[in-house]
């Protein structure tokens, strides 16, 4: 899942250190970031949406600056998906 967030710089490892381990342990954390950074699937066992947009219909919601699979809900609490 992406967040808009860089992925973290891990510095060089101090002469005091195992560089090989040092090296190891950042690549893997590297690994580890870029794949949190990719998009793909989400799953999860609860989620709370809050201060979502309010719009009538799809047509309001996209005029409102809502992109495609953007989320909103309807004054009467509908909650909806921009298509």
């Amino acid at each position: 899942m992406s967040y808009g967030s860089p992925i973290p710089y891990f510095p060089t490892p101090p002469t005091e250190y195992n560089k090989s381990y040092m090296a190891q342990v950042i690549r893997a954390f590297s690994v580890f970031a870029q794949q949190v950074a990719n998009p793909g699937p989400i799953r999860g066992t609860e989620i709370a949406l809050t201060n979502l947009p309010v719009y009538a219909n799809n047509a309001a919601a996209v005029t409102g600056g809502l992109a495609v699979g953007g989320v909103y809900r309807t004054a009467t609490g509908e909650l909806r998906i921009v298509i």
